[in-house]
């Protein structure tokens, strides 16, 4: 796939409520295990990794798009 379609792709990803929504949830429900005082050692880590991965995941869309903006500039 090429870098064009990437970020076409990933502004649709950006752009629908189903999936903002979701990743949002998520992150909530793993800030809820975190702060919750009662969670154990385990599931905190469990949250954390979870929550890492999220921001892997929104890394990984800005690279594409950052990708794209440099492409883009290149080629005027």
């Amino acid at each position: 796939m090429n870098i064009k379609d990437k970020a076409a792709g990933v502004r649709r990803l950006q752009r629908d409520e189903a999936f903002t929504d979701l990743i949002d949830d998520i992150k909530k429900d793993q800030g809820d295990i975190f702060f919750n005082p009662y969670s154990s050692d385990e599931d905190r880590a469990e949250a954390h990794t979870i929550v890492k991965a999220l921001n892997k995941i929104e890394d990984r869309i800005a690279h594409i798009l950052q990708d794209e903006a440099i492409y883009d500039k290149k080629r005027k």
